[in-house]
């Protein structure tokens, strides 16, 4: 780490993120083991610190620890007093926001204001939102055609819950599946990626500085193959809930249905943008490039695939282009950046393949496309411009800077090529013919359909995908609804 970076970090900021970490299980974080992973600065490729590759006897521990919690003290707890208690953590993930901050900047080379403004906050609202939920849970009396019998339902909690994040999102995803979880009553091992393991880690701190019984949040570090393995396989793992790519989703869903666990999945999305020519098109041009480059792109619901009607294709494009070269790329923790590198070099490399594929295929790189920056993982902002239904960078999701512009003519043929990919997470409509609006969004097959607005979230309001996107809502009621499962209990009056 070098001096200048240290010079843009909170010094407590700065002395947990160098500090090498090991798992944390019930209520203490262990030592690192000798297959400690190292955390690289996006930005710069150095390394920041190294963090343990959990191996199966400490994730067995992990899964011990949220046991006993979840049938000893946080099982036990009353509705009123879990609800104080994430109350309690959401005021200290606000109060420690700054510092939070910090870490999935740096880790995952986010612009800081980004994740100050957006990341935090829905951190924040999650647990508030959750925490208002533990006293309102409640079955329902069954009017059965049996006489002198009494029957009646209970919502339960599952118990262990294995909650898997991507490095996107840290701080955020982890609040999105332990906030519904805990309120629901089940304890939760957690597993972030080992790209951007410190905000969890820190997380699971202020729990117990919350008042969370150890053990009712455990974090264990370290790969998919092996760490993540052995705690989704661990008999012990009621409930496996994963956020990232439909490769792992399918294994995961795979393995889940061989040992009968509960699971949701929320996987990749390659989401159509629509703009109609009606529509006001500096708004949504400036909507169409905030969402693609957003986090570099690297966003599950970046409207990556543009479809613009043909007759505005220009003025879109010239827009879009516009609001890329206003972008500063630079270090997520530099105050200056808009637009921060790709998480690893590995990564870079793969968008680039992508782009390759373009010129074979009709399409043309209408700007962007090369590396940039003297070290880290840096892509310019890119656009493609028509490129054929077929071409990989419209039927896959790339997960980069790449904006995707495709023309078409009319609603009736928009509406079979925005469906005919395998993802269905979201998608955005543009128009002031509010029949059209109704019309077009009904028609795609996707979980959440944004018109003349894109990318809001709120922890109210259900979020998940159809198709390949995978299933499973989180936020709002069916966020806890899949954190619990119903007894029916019969009593006979006889």
């Amino acid at each position: 780490m070098t001096a200048a970076l240290e010079s843009l970090m909170l010094p407590k900021a700065h002395t947990f993120a160098v500090a090498e970490h090991g798992a944390f299980i019930d209520g203490a974080e262990t030592g690192v083991n000798e297959h400690a992973i190292d955390t690289l600065d996006p930005a710069t490729g150095q390394v920041i610190t190294r963090v343990a590759d959990t191996d199966a006897t400490a994730v067995d521990r992990a899964v011990q620890s949220a046991g006993k919690a979840f049938e000893g003290e946080w099982g036990s707890m009353l509705p009123a007093r879990r609800e104080a208690l994430l109350h309690r953590l959401a005021d200290l993930i606000e109060e420690n926001a700054a510092e939070l901050a910090q870490y999935d900047a740096l880790e995952g080379g986010k612009p800081l204001s980004y994740v100050e403004s957006v990341d935090l906050p829905l951190a924040v609202e999650q647990f508030r939102y959750y925490a208002g939920w533990p006293t309102k849970i409640q079955g329902a009396t069954v009017p059965v055609s049996t006489p002198d019998t009494h029957v009646y339902t209970r919502k339960v909690p599952l118990g262990v819950v294995a909650a898997i994040t991507p490095w996107n999102f840290p701080l955020c995803q982890a609040a999105i599946k332990l906030a519904p979880a805990l309120a629901a009553g089940n304890t939760v091992v957690l597993k972030p990626s080992e790209l951007t393991s410190l905000s969890s880690l820190r997380l699971a701190q202020l729990a117990i500085e919350a008042g969370l019984p150890a053990g009712t949040v455990n974090v264990v570090t370290g790969a998919g193959a092996g760490t993540g393995q052995a705690l989704v396989s661990h008999p012990q793992v009621a409930k496996i809930s994963f956020t990232g790519s439909e490769a792992t989703g399918r294994h995961l869903g795979a393995s889940a249905g061989r040992s009968l666990k509960h699971i949701s999945l929320e996987l990749g999305g390659k989401n159509p943008h629509v703009i109609f020519a009606d529509a006001d098109i500096a708004k949504a041009a400036a909507y169409a490039a905030t969402t693609a480059y957003f986090y570099s792109g690297q966003v599950c619901f970046s409207g990556s695939r543009l479809m613009v009607e043909r007759s505005a294709v220009d003025e879109v494009l010239a827009a879009v282009r516009e609001h890329a070269d206003a972008l500063v790329l630079g270090h997520g923790l530099d105050r200056a950046t808009t637009m921060g590198p790709l998480s690893s070099a590995a990564h870079r490399d793969k968008v680039e393949r992508y782009l390759e594929t373009v010129a074979g295929t009709g399409g043309t790189v209408a700007f962007g496309g090369n590396r940039t920056g003297e070290s880290g993982y840096f892509l310019e902002p890119t656009a493609v411009l028509n490129p054929s239904d077929a071409d990989p960078v419209v039927a896959e999701e790339i997960f980069g800077p790449v904006l995707v512009i495709q023309p078409f003519d009319s609603a009736e043929e928009l509406v079979p090529r925005a469906n005919s990919g395998k993802y269905g997470l979201t998608a955005g409509v543009w128009t002031n013919d509010v029949r059209k609006a109704h019309t077009v969004a009904r028609q795609l097959q996707a979980g959440t359909v944004w018109v003349n607005t894109y990318a809001d979230y709120n922890a109210a309001a259900p979020f998940g995908g159809f198709k390949a996107s995978g299933f499973g809502k989180d936020c709002g009621p069916e966020g806890l609804e899949k954190y619990l499962e119903t007894q029916t209990v019969w009593m006979s009056l006889a």
